[in-house]
C-alpha cells in the first residue's frame, strides 16, 4: 500500500500557523532534561483508492454541469474518471468539512486529451481539477486545475461568477505532481509539490484572497468534459 505520508506532509506545515498555537514553553527546571510544549492537533480524512471500486462511503458520484455520466473506476490504487463532452462530472465526498483554515491535497497519476466528437475543431486539452465545493450546485467553488500540457489554472467561483485567478504563465514538468488548496481564513493558496518531494520543497503557485466564502465545504474531482483523469490519492487536513 502507498504512503500517503510519504507527499502529503505538507499539510500539517502550513496549518501550523493557523491551528491551535504551540504551547508557550516552560522554564526548564533544575533536574529537568525535558522541554514541554503542546503540539496543534489535527483531524485527517484521506484516501489511497487501494480497493477494486470506489469506497461509497467516502464517495458519491457528482455532476454540477450537463449530463453526467462517464466512467468511474478504481484500478492499480488509482481512481480513474472521464465524463462525456460539455460535462463537469466526477466524485465528491459525502463527507463535508467544516473550519476556517484547511489543507486539501491530491496526487495527480494522469491528465489526458478530451476526446472530441467527431467535426468538433476545438482544443482537445484535458483538465484535472481538485475542487473546493461550498455548495451543492457548483455556484460557489475554488479551483486548482492542472492541464493535460502541463500548465495550470486557478478559479474562483463566487455566485456563480468566475475568475481567473493565475496569470497564465504557471507550469510544471513535475510527473503525477501533488495539489494543493490551503486556506488561512480568507487567504487562499495553490501549492504544487513533487511526489516524493519533502514539504519544504513545495511551491506556492499563487497567494489570493477570496472573502466571505462559507466555512463548510466538500472536495471533489474531475476533468472538463471527457479528459481522463486519474487521481492516486486524497487528504483533507483540519485543525482541531
Amino acid at each position: 500500500m502507498k504512503s500517503l505520508a510519504t507527499f502529503f506532509s505538507l499539510s500539517v506545515l502550513l496549518l501550523a500557523a493557523v491551528a491551535r498555537p504551540v504551547a508557550r514553553q516552560q522554564p526548564q527546571q533544575p533536574g529537568n532534561n525535558q522541554q514541554s510544549a503542546k503540539q496543534p492537533a489535527f483531524d485527517q480524512w484521506e484516501d489511497g483508492f487501494q480497493g477494486v471500486a470506489l469506497d461509497e462511503s467516502k464517495w458519491e458520484r457528482f455532476t454540477f454541469e450537463g449530463a453526467g455520466g462517464g466512467k468511474v473506476e478504481v484500478k492499480d490504487g488509482e481512481v480513474r474518471i472521464r465524463s462525456g463532452n460539455g460535462t463537469r462530472a466526477g466524485i465528491r465526498s459525502r463527507q463535508s468539512f467544516t473550519a476556517d483554515s484547511f489543507s486539501v491535497e491530491a496526487k495527480v497519476a494522469r491528465v489526458g486529451p478530451q476526446v472530441l466528437n467527431p467535426g468538433d475543431n476545438s482544443a482537445p486539452l484535458g483538465f484535472a481539477a481538485l475542487t473546493i465545493l461550498f455548495d451543492g450546485s457548483g455556484r460557489n467553488r475554488i479551483e486548482w486545475i492542472l492541464t493535460s500540457e502541463g500548465t495550470f489554472e486557478a478559479w474562483s467561483v463566487v455566485d456563480g461568477r468566475g475568475e481567473r485567478l493565475d496569470n497564465r504563465k504557471l507550469g510544471t514538468k513535475l510527473k503525477n505532481p501533488v495539489l494543493g488548496i490551503v486556506r488561512r481564513g480568507d487567504e487562499f493558496l495553490f501549492v504544487l509539490n513533487g511526489p516524493d518531494s519533502p514539504p519544504e520543497a513545495a511551491q506556492v503557485g499563487l497567494r489570493k484572497t477570496i472573502k466571505n466564502l462559507p466555512r463548510t465545504f466538500r472536495v471533489m474531482l474531475y476533468g472538463f468534459g471527457s479528459s481522463e483523469n486519474d487521481w492516486d490519492a486524497v487528504r483533507v487536513v483540519t485543525p482541531k
